[in-house]
């Protein structure tokens, strides 16, 4: 039952890919390519990422860029199909990790296969389906009981965008049940190790860089997109308070100033708090490590003081997977994230654009995302077993 939902649903995928601007045919750049682009030709003429150039992203992008620039065709139309079938392959591998009647797996698979058409021209333009395909992959194995290959595949994914790092407390969690301390440490020893192995050949050609890059990302401002920068944003229009935007490394307009600052901090020990919410249901009886996983991942969305419109790929191959309801809010932010990136890089978007017009849409955009958190929550909470006393 699952191949004739999975199947039609990657061939779907890939037909949304296909029609989508900024698709598999169009030439025009969108998202981050260009840099991709450039880091995948200075890697080819023999220069080390983080020693010999400057690279935001984490250790475990730099062999994609670098594989994609050799294959066949123009770099943007091979790096394009490399992420169409990542998010085919991610599809595939959330229907194939789903328990449930019929009707779920066709709803999951239709909002995952629509994605493309419902993000719009950002979609395929960045790489974050590489370590969403690496992320699922990692909750499929955990669910069919590989933990040892599952603690390989984590790593991997948090070594290519940290996200999926909050995943691995709920795992552990089993690991603990099924085997106690010992396979805990097994499991932390395969983790860590297979994190140490992709990053040592950069650490020791670049430590600096490689360092620097990590301090970068970690140490960014408050983006206008997040979900805190958005509420500062509303103040300034009803008139409580005055935003100052500016441009900030590696790439994000912010809100500065000492209050923005403040509210950054307090948005973080929000994401915490959100993952450790997430893993205290988990802990207290329900063992539904999909459902437990999309949560996490929708609470470090929610809450993170950075809110790129790339990061909803990361919602794709989990969260459909979660219900019909929470499909249905997937699909609705899927859909506000292409009106916030078409409005975002509409001509003549400057400061009082983004002011005026751009943060309403951000408000519903990042409200919808704390409303599915809080539905995934719910049902954790909600199938969690009552213990009697």
């Amino acid at each position: 039952m699952k191949k004739l939902v999975a199947i039609p649903g990657a061939l779907l995928f890939l037909t949304s890919c296909a029609l989508v601007r900024g698709g598999l045919f169009d030439s025009d750049r969108y998202g981050d390519t260009a840099y991709y682009g450039h880091y995948a030709h200075e890697m080819a003429s023999g220069r080390w990422p983080y020693r010999d150039f400057f690279d935001e992203y984490p250790v475990l992008a730099q062999p994609l860029f670098f594989v994609v620039r050799l294959l066949p065709g123009p770099f943007i139309s091979s790096f394009k199909w490399t992420m169409a079938l990542s998010g085919a392959a991610a599809l595939v591998l959330m229907v194939a990790a789903m328990r449930g009647p019929l009707h779920r797996l066709v709803a999951a698979a239709a909002v995952a296969a629509a994605s493309p058409l419902l993000v719009g021209p950002v979609f395929l333009n960045t790489y974050d389906l590489f370590p969403a395909l690496l992320t699922v992959a990692a909750v499929l194995a955990f669910v069919r009981g590989r933990e040892r290959g599952a603690y390989v595949l984590l790593a991997l994914a948090v070594a290519a965008k940290v996200f999926p790092l909050v995943l691995l407390p709920l795992a552990l969690v089993g690991t603990w049940e099924r085997g106690g301390r010992e396979a805990v440490r097994r499991a932390l020893a395969w983790f860590a190790g297979v994190l140490v192995l992709v990053h040592l050949p950069f650490a020791v050609m670049g430590p600096g860089g490689l360092r620097y890059s990590y301090w970068l990302q970690l140490r960014r401002g408050l983006e206008v997109e997040s979900l805190g920068g958005a509420v500062l944003l509303v103040l300034d229009r009803v008139g409580v308070y005055h935003a100052t935007l500016r441009d900030e490394p590696p790439g994000s307009k912010n809100v500065v100033g000492g209050l923005a600052d403040a509210v950054g901090i307090a948005t973080s020990l929000a994401l915490v708090a959100a993952v450790v919410l997430v893993v205290w249901w988990y802990v207290r009886g329900h063992r539904d490590l999909l459902l437990a996983a999309s949560a996490a991942v929708a609470g470090f969305v929610a809450f993170n003081k950075v809110f790129s419109p790339q990061y909803v790929a990361w919602l794709v191959p989990l969260v459909p997977a979660a219900g019909i309801e929470a499909a249905a809010l997937a699909a609705g932010v899927l859909g506000l994230t292409h009106v916030v990136f078409d409005r975002f890089h509409a001509p003549g978007s400057g400061t009082e654009h983004y002011k005026a017009v751009l943060v309403w849409w951000v408000v519903a955009r990042d409200a919808l995302v704390v409303a599915l958190y809080v539905l995934l929550l719910s049902r954790l909470r909600r199938r969690a077993p009552t213990r009697k006393t």
